[in-house]
């Protein structure tokens, strides 16, 4: 008998909205269409997931508390982006008390890479591009959905906070990334990721893991 089990992020309750546990706190903040800053959003949610903010939306209209912090260092990328490094950068100097783990090369392996963390209760940022695009973009994992065999779970699907889209009611996720594995047991090349408003192929080119540890060291995993 088999069926089908999502494994959320531990401190993530879904409901009618996705909020922290134990607490009214919205986990989801949304990405204006132009201004570049998808994984500043992505680590604002992550950031509020494991109780270093207290709400991801309100990060520029506070004046103090941790949230002004936040916006203090993380505005000098807004509208340009972040790369991973600039990314990892920010996260130690907003002195979380997190580790990084940063992995960067082919697609089959950061998809490996973001099971394996996942699983382990662990968020990851995920950079991404469609297929034969050149534009990246970068959403929050939280958690998987797989087919649960007695005791077996078998991922085959990211459960995705995507900024750039709408705010996940009723769900407790806004998009879907498929891990891609076929019949052989090999992943492919590529993913599906699938939102309300969009459906195709696209390739993970790096990811980066958010531990809390008490510490702020950053590995960067082996080279493909």
């Amino acid at each position: 008998m088999e069926f089908t089990v999502q494994k959320l992020h531990p401190a993530l309750c879904g409901g009618q909205r996705l909020i922290i546990r134990n607490s009214n706190a919205p986990a989801f903040s949304y990405q204006g269409a132009w201004d570049s800053a998808c994984s500043l959003y992505c680590l604002g949610m992550a950031g509020t997931i494991l109780g270093r903010l207290t709400d991801p939306a309100k990060v520029s209209s506070r004046r103090r508390g941790p949230e002004a912090v936040f916006w203090e260092k993380a505005r000098r990328f807004y509208l340009s982006g972040t790369s991973l490094t600039e990314l990892v950068d920010l996260i130690h100097d907003l002195d979380w008390k997190l580790a990084t783990v940063v992995l960067e090369g082919a697609h089959s392996r950061i998809m490996e890479f973001c099971e394996k963390e996942l699983s382990r209760g662990h968020l990851v940022i995920v950079n991404w591009r469609p297929v034969r695009e050149p534009l990246f973009h970068s959403v929050l994992a939280v958690g998987l959905e797989g087919l649960m065999r007695g005791r077996k779970f078998d991922a085959h699907t990211l459960l995705v906070l995507d900024p750039s889209e709408a705010e996940p009611w009723l769900a407790t996720c806004n998009a879907r990334m498929s891990l891609g594995r076929g019949a052989s047991g090999n992943r492919s090349r590529d993913a599906l990721y699938v939102t309300a408003s969009y459906t195709g192929p696209v390739i993970a080119d790096g990811a980066v893991s958010i531990r809390v540890t008490g510490t702020k060291r950053t590995v960067r995993a082996e080279p493909p």
